[in-house]
């Protein structure tokens, strides 16, 4: 295949999926210990645990995002 085929790869056909759409999984939470089902291999937490992660990865962005905010108008006003 050459370097022009990936340009094209929605061409292609697609590779069959790893589960049937219709087999559930039960996993066991990595952070609660939870179990519960999923159709997803790729799963590792539980619903709660998973929407609590996602406002602390959103949380910790919207602070980095201030302090690179801060740190361009710190650089500014010392340019003057």
């Amino acid at each position: 295949m050459s370097q022009c085929d990936f340009h094209y790869s929605h061409l292609l056909p697609h590779k069959p999926g790893i589960l049937p759409l219709d087999e559930t999984l039960t996993r066991q939470c990595r952070r609660c210990g939870a179990m519960f089902t999923t159709k997803s291999r790729t799963r590792k937490r539980c619903d709660t645990c998973q929407t609590l992660v996602a406002s602390e990865k959103q949380k910790k962005a919207n602070e980095r995002l201030k302090a690179r905010r801060a740190a361009k108008r710190q650089w500014l006003l010392s340019a003057r």
